[in-house]
Order: structure tokens, then sequence, then C-alpha cells
């Protein structure tokens, strides 16, 4: 991993094998990533990163605005006390809304991500951000049942969205609520 400073602003530098196309980001926390070719020169670089200027700007503006669980930094062990307290939570939830909708899962995992509440993968596993036990009750379990309705429907059709429905009939109006976080 390299480091570049442009307009007084670190940018983290991710150099990937068979990268097409440069990849800028700005994480809840501030952090500012470029993902590039492993090639790919430093000058050009520098060229891009000055024609993103004004977006940086904007994105950061933007993030110093919102108040986001993102953008909080855990320390080590309150990080790993969260992971156990979401793991609990989680296991608990899943027991009970999976009565209504008797679906199969594999593992649940709790993790460390910087931008998503939740996932499901194709082979039926489940992970979950280890802030969800830092959320109100009712969006926690919104992202809970929102993952194991993704093992029945892997998108978000009216199937899906009717699936969700079955346990959270105000999905809608916490979806909007989630978002703001």
């Amino acid at each position: 991993m390299d480091f570049i400073k442009i307009f007084d602003k670190k940018i983290e530098i991710k150099r990937k094998k068979g990268l097409k196309t440069l990849r800028l980001s700005v994480r809840a926390d501030g952090q500012i990533i470029l993902s590039v070719s492993k090639m790919y020169p430093l000058f050009l670089i520098k060229q891009f990163l000055a024609s993103k200027q004004i977006w940086l700007e904007d994105s950061l503006a933007k993030i110093k605005t919102r108040d986001s669980l993102f953008s909080i930094r855990h320390t080590a062990t309150e990080i790993t006390k969260y992971k156990k307290q979401t793991k609990i939570l989680v296991t608990e939830r899943l027991k009970y809304f999976n009565q209504f909708y008797n679906l199969k899962y594999n593992r649940i995992a709790v993790r460390n991500q910087s931008s998503r509440w939740g996932s499901c993968s194709s082979k039926k596993n489940l992970n979950f951000n280890y802030r969800l036990c830092l959320l109100a009750p009712d969006l926690a379990d919104m992202v809970i049942v929102h993952e194991l309705c993704h093992l029945q429907e892997m998108n978000h059709s009216k199937a899906f969205w009717g699936l969700v429905a079955k346990t959270i009939p105000n999905y809608r109006i916490l979806e909007k609520r989630l978002k703001k976080i």
C-alpha cells in the first residue's frame, strides 16, 4: 500500500493486478482510497486526482455534516466487544425470524465492514457488520430480516420485498432511516 499527499490530503493508493479503471472512493470516516492497476504511472495518478479535486472536497464536506456510525473509529477492544454482542443479537433474532421463513443458512459471520450493514453470499453465508448492535432494535431487525430473505431471493424484486414485509411491514420507513445513518 502506498500513500500520496495532494491538496493537503493523504490518499491511500491500492495497486491491484488486472484493474482496468481507476476507482476513487471516500469512506465514511473520511479516508480517501484510490484503486489502480499495479503498473499505472504516478504522474497519471496525480493528473487524475487533480481532475477530481472538487469532487473530493464536496465528498469530504458531506461526510463532515453527516452523523454516521460508519464514521466512528472504534478501538480494537471495542470492536471485539461489539462483534460478540452482534453475534449474540444476530443468532437470537435469526432464530426468532426464521420461525416465519424456515430458510436454511450455513455460516454467520460478524465483520468490520466499512459501508455495509450485511450481506448474503450465494453459499448461503450471512455476514453482518459489527456495528449492528449499536443500531436501534427495529433497524437491526430490518437488516437481519433483509439478509435472511436473500437466502430465498438473491435480488431486490417485488417477491423479495414481499418476503421482508411478511415480518417487517414498515420496511420502507426503516430503510429510509437506515440510509440516514
